[in-house]
């Protein structure tokens, strides 16, 4: 299933009584706000990691992190 909205997208489009008035609606805003927060965070630190691979030759951990990276940027609709 491909994501086409990133998480601050998908909340955007949520209307302000649907927030207010629903519980559920809530602790699912409360949720994303925690993920994307994560996953910001972890591709932050991976970006960080890759630039320190590339920068000592490092080939393997290269392709390693690379691969993580990848599979965070499906994970975060990016």
């Amino acid at each position: 299933m491909k994501n086409d909205k990133s998480y601050s997208e998908s909340v955007k489009s949520l209307s302000i009584n649907e927030i207010k008035n629903d519980a559920a609606v809530q602790e699912m805003l409360i949720d994303m706000i925690i993920m994307e927060s994560f996953l910001t965070t972890k591709k932050n630190s991976l970006v960080k990691e890759i630039d320190e691979a590339l920068d000592n030759r490092n080939k393997p951990l290269f392709l390693k992190l690379s691969t993580e990276m990848n599979a965070l940027l499906k994970q975060f609709g990016n």
